[in-house]
């Protein structure tokens, strides 16, 4: 084994708190999976979902505990790499697979019944959580949170405190949740429809906070992050050359996934028009 990957591997930290918040949700899925599967409804528990969500998660467990993490306090880059995975690839991997049926079933009947009860048509509690989650306000919260956590006073106070450093990390997978629930229309899904044209132009509008920051860290002529400057170099990268390697990241890769975003939808919109189009064509005129 190479001295690097032996590295890597050496550097996991298994924390018991993330661990088990994990561990939870995978049992609570694979419970729901394997029930939905004895009752004969293969559809609603299909191999793609369990491989999905079982994805996502690995994604998560890489981003906050292997090495990934370890090097984000040494290295800027990394760190905006671990950002990517927590605000766009383990959500968008976690939501894709549409967990909340699959985990529903997992539950006892009677508890089974008292959440639906709650979320159907009509309920209490599914009209407050409808007007508390708008595509705006869940905009808003998701970049929010990324300027706010890209702040050098706070970014630098973060680095320093380990509490802190949990904070930034749960409120930018919470947000990125949100952000990404009515854009794969996952469960429960109490938006109603929302218009492919309203899901491009949230992902389009995703796209300058990154570039702003990004272009910042690339073309600043002094370290944005002092923490960095305090910490061992362990690559042949000087502060700066790290900084600008980071800004490219946060500039052009993280746009990209927001633009691939609206490339997907367009074509599934186009898809589904052309759909509607052919009946219609083929239809005898009276």
């Amino acid at each position: 084994m190479s001295p690097l990957v032996a590295a890597a591997l050496a550097t996991w930290d298994w924390r018991p708190s993330v661990l088990l918040v994990t561990l939870a949700c995978a049992a609570l899925f694979a419970g729901g999976w394997v029930r939905l599967r004895r009752l004969g409804r293969a559809g609603l528990a299909s191999w793609r979902r369990l491989v999905t969500y079982a994805l996502g998660l690995l994604v998560l467990l890489a981003a906050l505990l292997s090495f990934i993490d370890v090097y984000s306090s040494l290295l800027l880059y990394v760190h905006m790499i671990q950002h990517m995975l927590l605000l766009m690839f383990a959500p968008g991997l976690l939501l894709w697979s549409d967990p909340f049926p699959v985990m529903l079933w997992a539950l006892p009947r009677r508890a089974r019944n008292a959440v639906t009860r709650h979320l159907q048509s009509g309920a209490a509690a599914r009209r407050w959580l409808r007007r508390a989650t708008p595509m705006g306000v869940l905009y808003a919260l998701y970049v929010g949170v990324i300027a706010l956590w890209h702040d050098a006073n706070l970014y630098n106070r973060a680095q320093s405190d380990s509490f802190l450093h949990d904070a930034e990390h749960v409120s930018f997978f919470g947000a990125a949740l949100l952000f990404w629930w009515p854009i794969f229309a996952a469960g429960p899904r109490i938006h109603g429809h929302v218009s492919p044209v309203g899901k491009m132009a949230a992902l389009l509008l995703c796209v300058p906070p990154h570039v702003i920051i990004g272009a910042y860290l690339s073309f600043a002529d002094a370290p944005v992050y002092a923490f960095y400057e305090t910490v061992p170099r362990v690559t042949r990268l000087s502060v700066m050359e790290d900084q600008g390697l980071a800004g490219v990241i946060m500039w052009i890769p993280s746009s990209m996934m927001y633009l691939l975003g609206v490339v997907i939808l367009l074509a599934r919109h186009l898809a589904a028009l052309e759909r509607r189009r052919r009946p219609a064509a083929g239809r005898p005129i009276a």
